[in-house]
């Protein structure tokens, strides 16, 4: 009951039998494409993890405040040099105001209105991660977006759902 379980050997014989077991109700897809795009064909959710696209999950179990520091740690420690850092973070309904409040007092910038879409489309230039931003604070980001945020944020967020 409430197990976390991952595979240190993955199969495509596995992963099979894996999908159609009734006690496993949601699955975190790491790998190439091929297995990303098996895991949403499963009928049940799949968080995608493929290259790059790091995922958190933060429930109602969880320390808030060290959840929130720990992203923005590593969010900051190289401002996205590697894609090893978290790319988005999904938040449970039950903490969600305070994981959301935690986030905006202590660095994070929540995108407001066109902002958001202003930021994705500096992001990817023509289908592909822009280079100009590699690298670069979130302020940077955000002038290269057409607006503007204090030199001390650390990261923007753009929620989703």
């Amino acid at each position: 009951k409430d197990l976390i379980g991952w595979i240190d050997q993955p199969s495509v014989e596995l992963s099979n039998a894996l999908r159609h077991h009734p006690d496993i109700n949601l699955f975190l897809a790491t790998g190439g494409p091929g297995m990303v795009k098996s895991a949403y064909s499963y009928g049940k959710p799949a968080i995608d993890v493929g290259a790059g696209n790091t995922t958190v999950v933060i429930d109602e179990t969880a320390d808030i405040k060290r959840a929130v520091a720990s992203v923005l740690m590593s969010k900051t420690f190289d401002n996205g040099v590697i894609c090893a850092s978290e790319q988005s973070v999904v938040v449970v309904d039950s903490v969600y105001d305070a994981v959301r409040e935690r986030f905006a007092t202590h660095g994070g910038y929540l995108l407001q209105g066109k902002e958001l879409k202003a930021v994705q489309d500096v992001i990817l230039k023509n289908g592909a991660l822009n280079a100009a931003i590699v690298g670069q604070p979130a302020y940077k980001i955000a002038e290269l977006a057409g607006f503007s945020v204090p030199e001390n944020t650390k990261i923007l967020i753009g929620e989703v759902t």
